[in-house]
């Protein structure tokens, strides 16, 4: 039998996997999943019983107290955002008080439990028990939860397996292997057809024979000729439709595998509301967090796009919506309103996030880019718009100072990184005084995108449809002191939008003049226009991309075949735009190199956003990145593929950092790696571990409380022999 001290563990162990269940019980109740509701009842009971029975006080009160608000709801109470912010924030604190277990006292979860009493009140219509001081008053909403998500989607967009179909892979895989059987049988005709070639080319050698032999070795070559000539045409014709059902059993087993990496995006709007909800009740503003729409993305798409809208989500709540006296003082609502919407079309997924706060502050955005070293002196006297861009700068912050959720100079940088990724777009329209809309545009999945093809002098390109506004023949060029310009009309609306040569760009040269024809994309602020030879309709293509090529440019992020073996180069629309707005180059923008090898870093990090944001900083270093959630994984990575440097945290489970160091310095193959280690940790042993990390050789102990991205990128540099 295990020991108290063991099953405490075990509890806190578990903790983590409990409270995020609990989570998505309880969005999932407020987008209309009432079946939910009893089962996050039955968790958090036997969370209570189980805390109590380990004397664990604080757990087994938080949960008791969260039971008493969800029983009222059963009982017909009427849920409000304040019932929701109390169930969610005592989670959050259920979360806090495993993860610092042995630290319970210096929680203060008093707030929490106020909250939670003050939501049973108002679901019970009860006041506070005599004797008991009233809680705060805490900002509540005569609304009812959102509707459901999913409402009014058509049967034909259920969700698709989430796993792979066994059955169908193993058909599938059964098919092959007969394939490949045949392809034996194939190979030996066609070893037969090879021994009759040898025994025709003894036939027809004339040294040595008899002249009363000819007429017979004639007719004799003639027959071995025309067997060879049938053999080997059965075993062509064979051959090609073996080939063509080889090629249609792995095309079905494509299918299969990509139909089980679709995820709905339910779970990661959930996610990003819980972000936000919590990022308001940080801040302490009043804030309702709305999502609405639904949409279909690979799995490795939707782990990209979860930190940049949980950044996205935090930040619209910190910088976007103001302080109550402003927005009285504004005539706004005293409640915020942060927005959430996906919408799906054929080849992408469209999510805007919206909030009716202040807007970007274009004043104090200039000072800080004419504050920063190495930035476009001439950005300080751009208009608005064309200061979107610095907006994804990287270490850019207009906070004066450094708080909980911003300063530190990690943001829409993180954001702008990992869309990029994808293959994505950010675009932002700002207003002041009226809000911020933040539109991101990404792939459905990986496997192939959707480009529109064009040619430009020598260079075959594409650009990805989703970036592109409208095709158009240049019927005018209009010449003004900022350059180039095409009138672009929509209804009743004129637009001068920037026009420039991309063969300028890729380093042909030339001038848009009239009858080219002419692309209207998208970028982070607005619409340019790009002069081109030719173009042709929108098709799927499948991509290599620029990561694994052997030699790299800014300007391309990917390369697809052609059916006539050519390459075509898919641009990045916003390096496109950045070139653009610079001066004209002379050398052409692909340069072959040396076949490059990338850094291996390897990431052991259990809290899933910030290793999605350390890899992101890493993959923008050039590194090739592993992922480990604990030590142990961990450890059997760099066992399987020694990195070149280590990131971890320390407090993780099943191996913590300390002892994953330790077994890597036992290693001798890993006895050298450089580790950073980056922690949250802040109690007693803390001083104990960094000496004996110290001790083991790591590089630096970074605190994530007070995390620069700079210091880490430094770090990282001078570890891998940089400057």
């Amino acid at each position: 039998m295990r020991s108290r001290a063991d099953l405490i563990a075990a509890f806190h162990r578990a903790m983590p996997d409990r409270v995020a269940q609990a989570t998505d019980l309880w969005l999932g109740y407020e987008q209309g999943q009432a079946g939910n509701l009893p089962v996050l009842r039955r968790l958090l009971h036997t969370l209570k019983g189980e805390a109590h029975m380990l004397d664990l006080a604080a757990c087994g009160d938080l949960a008791e107290l969260a039971e008493t608000v969800i029983d009222a709801v059963r009982g017909g109470g009427r849920p409000t955002q304040l019932t929701g912010d109390s169930v969610l924030g005592a989670l959050e604190a259920l979360g806090l008080l495993s993860a610092s277990a042995g630290e319970e006292a210096a929680l203060d979860l008093g707030p929490v439990k106020d909250t939670l009493r003050a939501a049973h009140a108002e679901l019970a219509g009860a006041t506070s028990p005599a004797g008991e001081p009233a809680p705060p008053p805490v900002p509540v909403t005569e609304s009812v939860l959102p509707p459901r998500l999913d409402q009014a989607a058509p049967p034909d967009q259920a969700a698709p397996p989430a796993v792979l179909d066994a059955a169908a892979v193993g058909a599938l895989a059964h098919e092959l292997q007969r394939l490949h059987g045949e392809r034996e049988v194939l190979q030996r005709r066609l070893r037969e057809a090879q021994r009759m070639l040898r025994a025709l080319l003894v036939e027809i050698d004339p040294r040595g024979a008899a002249a009363d032999r000819v007429a017979e070795r004639i007719t004799k070559t003639l027959g071995y000729g025309a067997e060879i000539e049938r053999l080997l045409g059965a075993v062509r014709a064979d051959w090609s439709s073996n080939e063509f059902a080889s090629g249609r059993a792995l095309g079905e087993l494509d299918e299969v595998v990509r139909a089980a990496s679709v995820v709905r995006t339910e779970r990661l709007l959930n996610q990003v509301s819980l972000a936000a909800r919590s990022a308001a009740r940080m801040l302490g503003k009043d804030v309702e967090v709305r999502v609405e729409g639904t949409g279909l993305l690979d799995a490795a798409v939707e782990r990209r796009l979860e930190p940049a809208l949980l950044h996205l989500a935090r930040n619209a709540v910190d910088h976007g919506i103001e302080p109550a006296d402003v927005r009285a003082r504004r005539g706004k609502p005293a409640r915020g309103t942060v927005a959430v919407t996906v919408v799906q079309t054929d080849a992408a997924v469209r999510v805007e996030v919206k909030d009716d706060g202040g807007g970007v502050d274009f004043a104090r955005l200039r000072e800080v880019v004419a504050e920063a070293g190495g930035v476009d002196p001439a950005a300080a006297a751009l208009d608005d718009a064309e200061l979107v861009p610095y907006l994804f700068a990287h270490g850019l912050t207009t906070s004066r100072s450094v708080g909980a959720i911003s300063g530190r100079g990690v943001g829409l940088d993180v954001v702008a990184r990992e869309v990029g990724a994808l293959g994505g777009q950010v675009r932002v329209d700002s207003r002041p005084g009226l809000g911020t809309t933040i539109l991101l545009v990404v792939p459905k999945n990986l496997h192939g995108e959707e480009v529109v093809p064009i040619t430009s002098g020598r260079f075959r390109c594409a650009v990805p449809t989703h970036a592109v506004h409208s095709v158009m023949l240049l019927e005018e060029v209009l010449h003004t002191s900022d350059g180039p310009r095409v009138r672009l009309t929509s209804g009743s609306s004129v637009e001068l939008v920037p026009l420039y040569a991309l063969g300028a760009v890729l380093g042909d040269g030339g001038e848009p003049a009239p009858g080219d024809a002419a692309l209207v994309l998208h970028h982070a602020a607005g619409l340019f226009a790009v002069s081109v030879d030719g173009y042709e309709n929108p098709r799927l293509c499948a991509l290599v991309r620029s990561e694994e090529l052997p030699w790299s440019s800014p300007l391309v992020r990917g390369v697809a075949p052609t059916a006539d073996g050519e390459a075509m180069l898919l641009l990045d629309v916003e390096r496109v735009f950045a070139c653009a707005r610079q001066a004209p180059r002379e050398a052409p923008f692909v340069a072959p190199a040396e076949p490059k090898r990338e850094p291996l870093a390897l990431v052991v990090e259990d809290a899933p956003v910030a290793r999605e944001l350390l890899c992101g900083i890493l993959r923008s270093l050039g590194l090739r990145v592993e992922e480990a959630s604990d030590g142990r994984e961990g450890l059997a990575r760099a066992r399987a593929a020694p990195p070149d440097v280590v990131l971890t945290d320390i407090e993780m489970p099943y191996m913590n950092g300390l002892e994953m160091v330790t077994e890597l310095r036992r290693t001798p193959a890993l006895a050298r790696v450089p580790v950073v280690v980056l922690t949250t940790q802040t109690t007693a042993t803390h001083a104990q571990n960094v000496a004996a990390l110290r001790g083991l050789g790591v590089r630096a102990v970074l605190s994530k409380q007070r995390f620069v991205e700079e210091e880490l990128r430094r770090i990282i540099a001078e570890s891998l022999g940089g400057p």
